[in-house]
């Protein structure tokens, strides 16, 4: 093959990648819109002492998004109701938790579904949210890889994010926003005051389907 060949393949190739990405683009933009336009956002922000976390996680060789992963499974699991979809003016439970996580790429912001979480041990969520993450990066990922979301989470920490509101993906009832770990003075258990290491999250919920208060 020609040099005259090889970059003609190459051209197509990263143009093939571009008109993806602004069909990608265009996707959200209108699920975005939609979503803004026509569901009733509220949102709820806490702030979470990360210390135990962060010492868990260097012993067991996962993120802190794994964890945020698995506790967010465990919460759906407790309050079933956030883990609905609104289908022809009704919110519908779903029977499995499986969790869209948003992955920001050259080509543009994925959201890969990480499959029946409940059924995973912390090892293997870990283990599925980086194999999705890694074909997001690399272009390679299936319809069937972004479908079946039934609850969304951002995480914008690594960019120094300290808080943000992330907007409710549709059909679903809420969307977690994860901001950075950063270190601020406390009161602990001791009434002394002590830095922590905290993040706080942000919940957007649909008020059609879950209430405030």
């Amino acid at each position: 093959m020609s040099e005259k060949e090889k970059d003609s393949g190459s051209s197509e190739s990263a143009s093939g990648k571009n008109k993806r990405s602004v069909r990608i683009r265009r996707l959200i933009e209108r699920k975005m819109v939609e979503s803004w336009q026509n569901k009733p956002h509220f949102f709820v922000t806490i702030a979470v002492d990360m210390t135990d976390i962060i010492r868990f996680r260097k012993d067991l060789g996962v993120t802190i998004n794994d964890f945020i992963l698995a506790a967010t499974s465990e919460a759906l699991k407790e309050h079933p109701w956030v883990n609905s979809h609104w289908i022809d003016g009704e919110a519908v439970e779903q029977a499995q938790i499986s969790l869209a996580v948003a992955v920001a790429t050259e080509g543009g912001l994925y959201y890969p579904v990480v499959k029946n979480v409940e059924q995973l041990s912390l090892r293997q969520l870990s283990q599925s949210a980086t194999d999705l993450a890694e074909k997001a990066h690399l272009d390679q990922l299936s319809a069937d890889d972004q479908e079946g979301g039934t609850f969304t989470i951002s995480n914008m920490g690594m960019l120094g994010v300290e808080s943000f509101a992330a907007i409710v993906t549709p059909p679903q009832a809420a969307v977690l926003a994860v901001g950075t770990v950063r270190g601020e003075v406390v009161v602990d258990e001791h009434e002394e005051l002590v830095v922590a290491p905290m993040v706080r999250l942000t919940l957007s919920a649909d008020h059609r389907i879950l209430d405030g208060a």
